[in-house]
């Protein structure tokens, strides 16, 4: 049996309650359910967000390209009726008749002022002048490097092509549509065009576009044409520069589209929100909106409200199980501050820490010899009884009974004084305890200097065999003891045992007295010896 630990008093002691430690434990596991199913709900919300919003990007995608290629398509169709008028082209091909300039510049006022942009240029092969607007504005030098947009739409270009240039004068991005003229035998003769104010219809769009998700139009190279931050456009920014690893992805994405294709996908990262990824075909263009995931935008739904009222539900009954709980505390509550009051009139020492841990104390207290240690009398009624009619299940089982007596105990206390004889008692129950170590044995103090060792399924020569042992276990400490003269002048022990085959009819005090004929037989015979006896 485990000595009482020294430390304060249980009142001091005690720090923690388990009703403290209970209220603790149940916040954090609610705070635990409550962080791990917010994060479990937030992620299915958040996949089912986003397969809405692919839906609802790809058709904003689709609406924003029809936008730009109906306004492009019409202005190229313009165009192509300018580079197929026979006196568009007779004129190309006569560029010094009067005549004929003047019928040609008219119908080109005519056609100017059906472009959106109120705006068209045009140059002959000839003497190559560049007009603009009706206006002559200067002769193209087809060798000047600056100038590598003529040969190109001359010569390498079958119906029309595409440029991009910005104006700092007039801080404007314009796209500029370009068709070459050819003569009835397919040769190029000049050109013509008109230009698009990008600015103006970017800003035409982001006006119109009340949508949250970024739309960004970019070209073959991943150089942003289009954005809600003109800055992009004029500084030529690449969309992999500008949104990193998603950009990247945009990018390689719009690599693999089939004409007339819009696909949505979710980046890498799990809060990259949803990108829409169309072709804008007439422009070989390619337009993106960006969706970044939000926890707000799952805030926001229905479901959400169901899984408030859910914790809000779990909560509470949280919140009644403590109440719950808290009652049934109640009268053990009651119980320890009893306890509390035996402890201090006691002046007991313990470590407990809470009610348990009181009552553990106590327990041991109820059970336990104070003075040496070892179990009480109490005890060892309760439990004898109890280990017979364990014993009794079985198959003649055998129990051994060991009564030890401290010789001459009364002349030690007269000689030495009490103050010391406890020191020896306390001696005598370690050695006890020590030599006595299987489990189900155990040392008891009967009463005095007596003690009483209880050895289950042990038959006479094992109950021989440990009295034998506890014997010279205490002639081998050599307590000092005058009184004690057939001993040596040292502590001697006396010791009386009993056998048995354990049956119902057979009680713990009969063990008990049974040893104890045997123990004053011992110490009739001179004391320090062992005499069994078997009933």
């Amino acid at each position: 049996m485990v000595e009482l630990p020294e430390g304060p008093s249980l009142r001091h002691k005690r720090k923690v309650s388990m009703q403290r430690k209970f209220v603790v434990f149940s916040t954090l596991l609610f705070l635990v359910i409550f962080i791990s199913g917010s994060a479990f709900f937030i992620m299915l919300m958040g996949g089912i967000i986003r397969a809405n919003t692919g839906y609802a990007l790809s058709k904003t995608v689709e609406i924003e390209r029809l936008k730009l290629e109906n306004h492009v398509n019409g202005e190229i169709a313009i165009i192509m009726k300018m580079a197929n008028s026979p006196l568009i082209m007779t004129y190309f091909k006569n560029p010094e008749d009067t005549v004929l300039q003047a019928q040609a510049f008219e119908e080109i006022a005519i056609y100017r002022r059906t472009f959106a942009a109120n705006t068209v240029f045009w140059v002959n092969d000839i003497d190559k002048k560049f007009y603009y607007d009706d206006a002559y504005v200067y002769t193209v030098d087809p060798d000047d490097p600056e100038n590598y947009w003529y040969d190109l739409t001359l010569y390498r270009t079958e119906r029309y092509n595409f440029n991009i240039n910005y104006n700092p004068e007039l801080d404007q991005t314009s796209l500029w549509i370009n068709a070459p003229v050819f003569d009835a035998d397919g040769k190029p003769i000049g050109m013509l065009g008109t230009g698009i104010d990008l600015t103006a219809f970017i800003q035409t769009v982001y006006t119109a576009y009340a949508d949250p998700a970024e739309l960004y139009f970019f070209n073959t190279e991943g150089e942003i044409t289009g954005a809600r931050n003109e800055n992009l456009v004029k500084d030529k920014r690449l969309l992999g520069d500008l949104l990193g690893e998603v950009g990247e992805r945009i990018f390689t994405k719009s690599r693999t589209l089939e004409a007339g294709e819009i696909i949505y996908f979710m980046p890498s990262n799990w809060w990259g929100g949803t990108v829409a990824l169309g072709e804008v075909t007439a422009l070989n263009w390619y337009v993106a909106a960006i969706l970044p995931f939000r926890v707000s935008d799952v805030l926001k739904t229905h479901l959400t409200l169901l899984f408030a009222a859910m914790m809000i539900i779990i909560a509470s009954v949280f919140v009644a199980f403590n109440l719950f709980v808290m009652g049934l505390f109640g009268p053990l509550n009651n119980m320890v501050k009893a306890l509390d009051q035996i402890s201090a009139d006691w002046d007991a020492q313990s470590g407990a820490k809470d009610e348990v841990g009181a009552l553990g104390m106590f327990y041991d207290m109820a059970i336990t010899d104070p003075l040496t240690g070892v179990y009480n009398r109490r005890y060892m009624d309760g439990n004898l009884n109890k280990t017979i009619k364990s014993l009794s299940r079985g198959n003649e089982s055998k129990l051994s009974v060991l009564m030890v007596d401290v010789d001459h105990f009364k002349k030690y206390n007269d000689a030495y004084g009490h103050d010391e004889g406890d020191k020896c008692l306390k001696i005598i129950a370690d050695i006890l305890r020590q030599r006595v170590s299987r489990i189900d044995d155990f040392v008891a103090r009967y009463g005095g200097e007596e003690f009483a060792v209880i050895l289950p399924n042990t038959d006479e020569a094992g109950a021989a065999h440990v009295a034998n042992t506890l014997l010279e276990s205490v002639r081998e400490r050599k307590i000092p003891h005058k009184g004690n003269e057939a001993g040596g002048g040292y502590v001697t022990i006396s010791i009386g045992g009993s056998t048995a085959t354990v049956t119902h009819s057979r009680t713990g005090m009969d063990y008990v007295k049974c040893a104890d004929r045997a123990l004053y037989a011992s110490k009739q015979g001179g004391r320090d010896r062992y005499v069994h006896e078997v009933f």
